[in-house]
């Protein structure tokens, strides 16, 4: 039995109806799923509702604008990867949009083939950050496991070590093991003694 594949989830947001529909069609003939969102309220209603992969946003809507949304969305969901569209090729707006988190700028009208480049790079982009993120969680958990094995292994030897020497105080290389021993575990040699007549009461 072949498992179920859940099909990537693209938000799109734009204020004109024509737009939103063209596009709407345009992401479900990629095979991904598409929502609407006719504002920026809607569209913070939508990410606190479900889940996106990709938002597809407009720079300029009434209220909320979409420079305004990027960093409201992104707080919400850091996952979602966005691509900014606009009618005007503003070079500061695009800025302020990658800045706040956008993946990519594109100026309306969009060109269809430049759009689907664009959703693959962000939606690779995002993967390969998601993945990237995993790995660094995975390996400072590693890495505080190995830590607490070593000192847990150390603290064990240490006792080992205080315990021996406490039971051998006459054995002749007692003062060159107290040496080496202080040096290994950075401690000072009278530190050392402390420890080994400690264990020796």
């Amino acid at each position: 039995m072949t498992a179920t594949t859940t099909p990537t989830s693209v938000l799109v947001v734009d204020d004109e109806d024509s737009i939103r529909q063209a596009l709407e069609r345009f992401v479900s003939r990629l095979g991904y799923r598409a929502v609407m969102a006719r504002d920026g309220i809607t569209a913070l209603e939508r990410v606190a509702q479900n889940h996106f992969d990709l938002m597809l946003c407009d720079v300029r809507m009434p209220g909320v604008s979409g420079v305004e949304l990027v960093p409201r969305v992104l707080e919400r969901d850091p996952d979602v990867a966005i691509l900014m569209l606009t009618a005007v090729d503003e070079p500061r707006t695009a800025v302020e949009c990658l800045k706040l988190g956008a993946y990519d700028y594109l100026i309306k009208p969009v060109d269809l083939d430049e759009l689907e480049l664009a959703m693959r790079t962000a939606l690779r982009r995002r993967q390969l950050e998601m993945e990237r993120r995993e790995l660094e969680r995975w390996l400072a958990s590693e890495v505080q496991v190995r830590t607490k094995e070593l000192e847990d292994r150390t603290a064990a030897l240490e006792e080992v070590s205080f315990g021996a020497l406490a039971a051998a105080r006459d054995w002749p290389g007692a003062a060159a093991a107290i040496r080496t021993l202080a040096k290994e575990l950075g401690m000072t040699e009278d530190e050392v003694r402390k420890e080994i007549r400690v264990r020796g009461l």
